[in-house]
């Protein structure tokens, strides 16, 4: 498989787009994809540091100065050049390396670059903002609270999309690092905090904080780590502050090792980008700023979900006090807890997945084996409320009544998922006076919730059913779960006569929509 991807890193951009990417394409390589990065040559870039993880790059020739046009994306400025200019480019340098799909991760192209620099190949698009239309197979948005509703009309109906923090990009050393990082945040205290602004941090944010930080009480056994990246405009200056700190005070550059880094800490305080989902993979407290315009949506559902304490804008006055208040008294340990259930760690490997599926579900009879990670899904928060019986049984009750239904010829038990991946659980039970009617019952990992993945397990489970003579699907729906009665809406489901709180939809299959 050949991979390519379109990122930039610069002074203006920041590093995030390319990191994550490298994080994609090392998971990739891992599996045999070969991968090459095209990128401009922009002040800031990483060329080095992709090379250094052994992908092939091709840099696009330095700009002149662009001043975007009516009708561009917001983010075109970051292109430095019109989008016809880097789409050619792009394909260009393409034409030669023939790439099976190509991954952007770009603020600055819309679906006009995509139609010519992606033309006739597969694309994914990595994007945080749902601020202008793509026309790509498979979109990721690792944003949390993000909806799939959020994109109508920004996409295809067709495109597969990746919503939320259990897509998040993250090195597998995080995902390795998690159950250490846990284990110690059982009895919290404050000795080690972290301030991580950002690879470059072109508005010395990390000075502000640490200025602030030099006049205020802190513990007497408190030590500081800096992180910055080597191209950070004001590396030098941070480094004569951190000497003139009143606690040790060391400033770390280009951290090759930050989950372990991580990990140590007790207390971040950090720019509310990509890296809040490595905090929150770690169950690392944070304190967020805010620097660039994309970030306040996540700074707000973090604070929100309980999982960060928001500072505010870092132009914005009041964050310094703001900052000091939270330091007197930190709720550790309730922070570390809501921002662990944000995310594991696994996104590149769901993505993988999907992308050595070539983004299509797949179908197989459930086992035994199926029985404890279905608990776990209906377990999901909020969940039981949707069920007839208002709760769920216990880890036993559970294996032992799926044992029962494999065994039962008038069931059939299904997992959906991607390659060995399973996603989905749906049952079908024979009618015993019909046995092509049958109800059914689908059950979605929570972490793959929101995005529309559900309806495509839908369909591929009813494609199996019909396979199987089952000709009518009955399903009965809680009336307040709005997203899975458009889920089955959208299959051709029709309404029946409710009961209750409860409404009944049937489909005859082979009127199941595409």
């Amino acid at each position: 498989m050949k991979v390519a991807f379109r990122a930039d890193a610069a002074v203006e951009i920041g590093t995030g787009h390319v990191m994550r990417c490298l994080t994609l394409a090392d998971a990739l390589a891992r599996a045999g994809a070969a991968c090459l990065f095209v990128c401009r040559d922009l002040p800031g870039h990483l060329l080095p540091a992709i090379e250094a993880r052994g992908h092939a790059v091709h840099l696009l020739p330095a700009a002149g100065d662009f001043v975007p046009r009516a009708g561009d994306p917001p983010h075109a400025a970051w292109a430095a050049t019109p989008w016809e200019r880097d789409a050619a480019e792009t394909a260009a340098a393409l034409a030669s390396f023939a790439p099976d799909l190509i991954v952007l991760d770009h603020y600055a192209f819309d679906a006009r670059w995509e139609g010519v620099a992606a033309a006739g190949r597969r694309l994914l698009v990595i994007d945080d903002l749902a601020d202008r239309p793509h026309r790509a197979e498979i979109l990721l948005d690792q944003t949390l609270g993000r909806r799939a509703r959020d994109y109508d009309g920004l996409l295809p109906a067709a495109t597969l999309r990746l919503l939320g923090p259990a897509f998040a990009l993250l090195r597998p050393e995080f995902a390795a690092r998690r159950a250490e990082s846990l284990a110690r945040r059982r009895a919290p205290r404050l000795s080690r905090l972290l301030v991580a602004m950002g690879g470059i941090d072109k508005g010395n944010a990390t000075g502000a904080v640490l200025g602030r930080l030099a006049r205020t009480a802190l513990p007497a056994d408190l030590s500081i780590d800096v992180v910055m990246g080597g191209a950070a405009p004001f590396l030098d200056a941070v480094r004569g502050q951190a000497a003139a700190m009143p606690v040790p005070t060391r400033v770390l550059v280009d951290v090759a090792d930050m989950a372990g880094l991580m990990t140590a800490a007790d207390l971040a305080i950090g720019a509310a980008g990509g890296t809040s989902w490595e905090r929150c993979c770690l169950g690392l407290p944070s304190l967020t700023l805010v620097l660039a315009d994309n970030q306040a949506g996540i700074a707000h559902a973090l604070a929100g979900a309980g999982a960060a304490l928001p500072l505010g804008r870092a132009e914005a006055p009041g964050w310094p006090e703001r900052l000091a208040a939270a330091l007197a008294d930190p709720p550790l340990a309730e922070l570390a807890a809501r921002a662990a259930d944000l995310c594991d760690g696994q996104g590149a490997e769901r993505l993988c997945h999907v992308l050595r599926a070539g983004g299509a579900l797949s179908v197989r009879p459930a086992t035994a084996a199926d029985a404890p990670a279905v608990h776990v899904w209906r377990l999901a928060e909020g969940a039981a409320r949707y069920y007839r019986q208002g709760q769920v049984p216990s880890v036993e009750g559970h294996v032992a009544w799926f044992g029962r239904a494999l065994a039962d010829p008038a069931r059939l038990l299904y997992m959906v998922g991607y390659g060995d991946l399973a996603i989905a659980h749906v049952r079908f039970d024979r009618h015993a006076v019909d046995p092509a009617s049958a109800d059914i019952g689908i059950c979605v990992d929570p972490r793959w919730r929101g995005g529309h993945v559900g309806r495509g397990a839908l369909a591929a489970a009813l494609d199996a059913a019909q396979k199987a003579g089952i000709r009518t699907v009955i399903a009965e729906i809680h009336q307040d779960n709005a997203a899975s009665r458009r889920a089955f809406e959208a299959a051709g489901f029709t309404p029946l006569a409710g009961d209750g709180a409860f409404l009944r939809y049937a489909l005859v299959l082979g009127s199941v929509q595409p």
